[in-house]
């Protein structure tokens, strides 16, 4: 099977960016995310001196620091280096990785210095086990850049073999899971922008490509050229790469790809799509129903009734009648033999906006797949069960509160599957023309903004506002937003859902995007004011 790597252009990219980032904390950011992929959190005591947390410690360290393919070097001097201090080797450590990691590490953090005290807590029993801090990132706070996302994303997978090629949004999501990334440090530490283009190659970038772009180091003048013929005979070592599965496209928000997603409708026959608006899962829904034969596809609302559904007696031709309703009907297309080797799907889009118990009424207990019911239409009586060739989708969006919850009952016999805000598509996705800032950026911060204020995890808003089909374009494969339409969208689309979340409080409202976008600015002042609303 052919592999896929990281190219020599994008990586030139990523390390330029890194370079000119001029982040005034690379050694003890450095650290930090080592510590935090080991385990450092919040919560609970991290003790440094037990075997698993040094291997923690020291894979994470290579996987982020180190500079060659082969294990050949393990052992050498300037074998790995802080991609956040890339400019030089000055402020670079000068052990090995397994040495600085497993020991140097440990002592810097634990030696009592002030600097590491403002961000952990030693446990007072054991000076090796730490957390940190609840406030460790005012440590940080009068940082004066962020740290391009995209560019250590890609750094961090440079030896990295792909099963095919992978968005940047999916990179970005490693680097997150890997360093256990937590939210308000997304849009603390990081920034989305600008775009790298990222291509791939065949051939595995060489130890040597990544020796010259980083240069010698000033007690080694001859360190790129005299580890020429080294860096080629190791290029094809048996070293045993990881393996990034491009397969796991991330859909609606949440960890699940298409095919997972399908395995789970066709095991639990019934499946509700729940999330905050634009979070995709109509979107989902349509994805998933193109793989069945026959769709019927309603929705939901207030008026939407049992007699709709089911079926009941309707006035014809001065006859008083039984109609059977969407459900029954699709039931008995189901069912028929010439069909009973076909796929159908229902698909219910806002599932909620209905009276649901109602709507369903004595055919809820269908819903657990072992029962049957027997309905009777014009005098004539039937059994009805749901089939096994019948799956049910249901779409809800959770911040609706012009409609009630649906009952415990009908919920328990569903599968629920949350989808959230996919920040990181808009990567992929998006763009500002002229590249004026991040819409991911602006995205992530609105979000983290409205939970710290409104303490609702469901009161946020959705990655599909932004992708909207009229900015699309097909040479770039990308949503293209002019400063003007973009302008528009955030005027009388995002700020009217905010106020809405914010029942209008304008205290709230200004606290989560500021004064001077709450004042629907146009043109040069609305760009400036997204670019201070950022910083």
């Amino acid at each position: 099977m052919t592999k896929y790597y990281i190219s020599e252009s994008s990586l030139t990219e990523s390390y330029n960016l890194l370079t000119n980032n001029e982040f005034q904390y690379p050694g003890e950011f450095f650290t930090l995310l080592i510590l935090k992929h080991a385990g450092l959190s919040q919560h609970d005591f991290l003790d440094l001196s037990e075997e698993e947390v040094k291997r923690d410690l020291f894979n994470a360290t290579s996987k982020l620091a180190y500079l060659f393919i082969s294990d050949e070097f393990e052992k050498v001097k300037n074998n790995f280096i802080n991609p956040f201090s890339m400019n030089g080797w000055r402020n670079n450590p000068s052990e090995t990785v397994k040495q600085w990691s497993t020991q140097r590490l440990i002592n810097n953090v634990t030696g009592g210095g002030r600097l590491w005290k403002r961000i952990v807590i030693t446990d007072p029993e054991n000076s090796n086990s730490i957390k940190l801090k609840h406030n460790y990132l005012d440590y940080f706070k009068d940082m004066k850049q962020k740290l391009n996302l995209e560019a250590i994303s890609i750094w961090l997978v440079r030896f990295t073999a792909f099963d095919k090629e992978a968005p940047t949004s999916h990179l970005i999501r490693n680097f997150y899971e890997y360093f256990n990334v937590k939210s308000d440090e997304k849009t603390f530490f990081f920034t989305a922008s600008p775009n790298i283009p990222l291509t791939f190659s065949e051939e595995m970038v060489s130890s040597h490509f990544i020796r010259s772009l980083i240069g010698n180091p000033s007690n080694n003048p001859n360190w790129i050229t005299e580890n020429e013929t080294l860096d080629i005979e190791t290029q094809q070592s048996d070293k045993d790469l990881e393996t990034f599965n491009g397969d796991n496209v991330n859909l609606g928000g949440n960890s699940l790809d298409l095919d997972s997603f399908l395995n789970i409708v066709e095991k639990a026959k019934q499946v509700i799509l729940t999330g905050p608006p634009g979070t995709s899962k109509s979107y989902l829904a349509k994805k998933a129903s193109l793989k069945f034969d026959f769709v019927k596809r309603i929705q939901f609302h207030p008026q939407y009734s049992y007699q709709n559904f089911i079926g009941g007696k309707i006035l014809e031709n001065g006859t008083l009648i039984d109609k059977k309703g969407e459900l029954i009907l699709l039931i008995e297309d189901a069912m028929l033999s010439s069909n009973i080797n076909k796929e159908f799907l229902l698909v219910i889009e806002e599932i909620n906006r209905a009276n649901v118990s109602q709507v369903f009424g004595e055919m809820i207990q269908l819903l657990d797949r072992n029962e049957s019911l027997n309905l009777t239409f014009n005098d004539e009586m039937k059994e009805y069960t749901l089939p096994e060739n019948l799956k049910i989708i249901g779409t809800m969006n959770t911040t609706d509160r012009t409609v009630g919850r649906i009952d415990y009952a009908l919920k328990r016999r569903f599968y629920q599957i949350y989808c959230k805000p996919d920040i990181e598509i808009l990567v992929d996705k998006t763009q500002i023309e002229g590249n004026e800032f991040s819409i991911s950026d602006l995205l992530s911060k609105i979000n983290q903004n409205l939970y710290e204020n409104l303490s609702n995890k469901e009161m946020v808003l959705g990655h599909a506002i932004f992708l909207k089909d009229f900015v699309y374009s097909e040479t770039a494969q990308k949503f293209i937003w002019s400063l003007d339409d973009f302008e528009n969208l955030f005027n009388y689309v995002v700020l009217p859902l905010i106020e809405d979340y914010c029942n209008g409080n304008p205290d709230l409202i200004t606290n989560i995007i500021g004064e001077r976008l709450y004042s629907q600015l146009t043109g040069n002042e609305f760009s400036l004011a997204i670019k201070e609303f950022l910083s």
